[in-house]
């Protein structure tokens, strides 16, 4: 399989927001108990701002080739981890289960703060393997765990603990590797 293209990630990025942010928007709006087509535009509007993201996150990962990848998934699954244990994270998940709001700039809001509590992880996973459909389903369970969760700092703390191990792992068993060389859920001839 081919290095992937900055335009193919950024592809990916936002297929992987969408899959993956998207039953989390569902839920959130849901929360409401307003209209359906306030849960609509919510959704929309949530998903827009995960995507607008494939746009620096494609940029910023296809300079990263220019880096051992294994050291890259390394330092990025441990800043990932390390927030997973900040109160700024804690603050943004709160934040993003806010539902006071009632129009457009709910799922706006929804969005950038559900980003700021979950955009490490994904991207440290989106460096490790871009939209890989396993990985993408597992952190989709696990970020909704986190957000349904009665013992959110618990979840929370304990996918900081998984991405410490993992980062170990890759460290220290993993071979080169390289952005774009493991599967992806788009086509690339």
């Amino acid at each position: 399989m081919h290095a992937m293209s900055t335009l193919e990630l950024m592809q990916e990025w936002a297929r992987m927001s969408v899959w993956m942010m998207g039953p989390l928007a569902l839920i959130l709006a849901a929360r409401t108990r307003q209209s359906f087509g306030f849960v609509l535009i919510s959704v929309v509007s949530f998903l827009a701002v995960w995507v607008a993201f494939s746009i620096p996150i494609g940029l910023a990962m296809s300079a990263l080739h220019r880096f051992d990848h294994r050291f890259t998934s390394v330092a990025l699954l441990a800043i990932a981890g390390a927030y997973q244990f900040s109160r700024q994270h804690e603050s943004a998940v709160l934040n993003c289960m806010e539902t006071s709001e009632t129009n457009l700039s709910f799922g706006l809001r929804t969005g950038w703060t559900c980003f700021v509590a979950c955009g490490p992880l994904m991207i440290a996973a989106f460096a490790l393997m871009p939209a890989t459909p396993w990985l993408m389903v597992g952190i989709t369970v696990v970020m909704v765990a986190e957000f349904i969760s009665s013992n959110r700092l618990f979840v929370a703390r304990s996918i900081g603990l998984v991405s410490a191990v993992a980062a170990v792992g890759i460290m220290f068993l993993a071979g080169p590797i390289s952005f774009g060389d493991l599967p992806t859920t788009g086509q690339h001839h």
